[in-house]
């Protein structure tokens, strides 16, 4: 993923300012049309699943997306929320894998009882950190973190002439 479209993804849901995850993912909801549920859970739960140590899920299902997450750290666990946002917002929820049989191999059911195998849509799993696809998602997450830790910037002039689309 480019700084271009990383700034197309960051038209389409803006960055709040000062920085508030929850204000991100109800403006990343809005531009989908479908809310989105924030699950916690123990940063330990998915090890050995095919998604991670301490990583995180997104659960497609037929009205609304689920994003399970667990981090050691508060910022740790945006940076997961960040990521499964990047998969969201770059078209990664067609998954390979039959909804199906992604909800038997992973422990849902445990994690969160009243999620029923016929609500999901899809389960983005990660299996190969070094995909295209994982890669995209974890640039968007890091770029995302970045510029939602800096300060607002107003337009002005002479950055709009020499650094086209270099200001928020």
């Amino acid at each position: 993923m480019n700084q271009q479209k990383f700034d197309e993804l960051i038209r389409a849901a803006p960055i709040p300012y000062p920085w508030d995850p929850v204000e991100y993912v109800r403006r990343v909801a809005e531009h989908r049309g479908r809310p989105i549920v924030l699950f916690p859970i123990d940063p330990q739960a998915l090890a050995g699943s095919g998604c991670g140590t301490g990583s995180g899920l997104w659960i497609a299902r037929e009205d609304d997306d689920v994003i399970m997450y667990g981090g050691e750290t508060e910022s740790h666990a945006y940076h997961i929320i960040a990521h499964e946002i990047g998969h969201m917002l770059l078209g990664h929820d067609e998954a390979d894998a039959d909804p199906a049989e992604a909800s038997d191999a992973l422990p849902l059911n445990d994690l969160m009882p009243s999620l029923s195998a016929e609500s999901i849509r899809s389960v983005l799993r990660r299996q190969d950190y070094g995909t295209d696809r994982e890669r995209a998602a974890e640039t968007f997450a890091d770029l995302l973190m970045v510029h939602a830790m800096l300060p607002e910037r107003k337009p002005s002039r002479i950055r709009s002439t020499f650094f086209r689309g270099g200001h928020r």
